[in-house]
Parts: structure tokens; C-alpha cells; sequence
């Protein structure tokens, strides 16, 4: 009996492990393959277009509309994004403590998202994606400021001799 308990062991661990753990990673994998598919560049801001400089080098989320529920929407976000050093709110027009672009800035350039509540911008000016403000645009938005958000380069492992 205790044989044919080791035997059943090996099996699980030869066979049923290595394919449950493949199973895994490439549904990860499928995943981000479609994250990044939603997330083709859409448009592009030039740096000249872009000569205050606000928004080169950081993960910018665009405000367009500043409703009240969207108010408690970016509270969430912020909080979730606050350690980012290369991540910002932005509102197209001043709302309190947030920053804000000046009147008339790019405004020509975000004509063609009027009806959509949130842009996003990744740290290279390219526009990634629009969003509304309902239940699934925040998740998928939440999930995409995670994926294009500069990684910070972890330190190396130093051999002291």
C-alpha cells in the first residue's frame, strides 16, 4: 500500500504539478498579451505640443470631466498610485488641490475624446487609452495604469571581496 502511495506521489509531482503550474502562467500570459493589445498607442503628443513640459516623463491620468462621483473615483486611485514617483492626476481645468493644465492648453488635441471622462497618457506622451466613468472602465483603467507604469530598476546584488 505505502508503494502504491509513493508511486501516486511521483505521478502528481511529474505530471499533474508542471501542467497545473503551465496552465497558470499562460493564462498570465494570454492576459497580459490582451492588456497590451488594449493598450496600443491611440495617439501621440509631440514635445513641442507639450512645452510646459506637464506631462513628459509621468504616467498621466487626464481628467476631462469633473463630476463629483469622479472626485471620489481619483481619491481611490490616488491612493492606490501614491508611491509612484512618475505618476499624476491632471484635470483639464482647475479643480481644487489637483494639478491642472492651463486654459487652452492642448485643448485642440483632446477634442476628438469629448463623451469620455479619463485619458490616459504614459510617460513617453503617447496616449494609451480613453475611459468613461462606470464600474468596468475604472477596473480596466486601474489595471492598465499598473501595466504601463515604469517599473522602478531594482538594485543589483553587490559581492563585497
Amino acid at each position: 500500500m505505502s508503494k502504491l502511495v509513493s508511486w501516486i506521489a511521483v505521478i502528481l509531482l511529474l505530471c499533474v504539478v508542471p501542467f497545473g503550474s503551465w496552465l497558470y502562467l499562460s493564462k498570465g500570459l494570454n492576459y497580459r498579451k490582451a492588456a497590451l493589445s488594449e493598450l496600443q498607442v491611440k495617439d501621440s503628443l509631440s514635445i513641442s505640443e507639450d512645452s510646459l513640459r506637464l506631462l513628459n516623463n509621468k504616467t498621466t491620468v487626464l481628467v476631462l470631466n469633473k463630476e463629483v462621483k469622479i472626485m471620489d473615483i481619483l481619491g481611490k486611485i490616488n491612493d492606490q498610485f501614491k508611491n509612484s514617483p512618475s505618476f499624476q492626476i491632471m484635470f483639464k481645468d482647475s479643480v481644487g488641490t489637483y494639478s491642472y493644465l492651463p486654459k487652452g492648453y492642448l485643448d485642440e488635441r483632446f477634442l476628438s475624446y469629448q463623451g469620455k471622462d479619463f485619458i490616459l497618457i504614459d510617460n513617453k506622451l503617447q496616449i494609451r487609452n480613453s475611459y468613461n466613468s462606470d464600474v468596468p472602465a475604472i477596473k480596466k483603467m486601474v489595471e492598465h495604469i499598473a501595466i504601463i507604469l515604469p517599473r522602478v530598476k531594482e538594485a543589483d546584488i553587490i559581492i563585497k571581496k
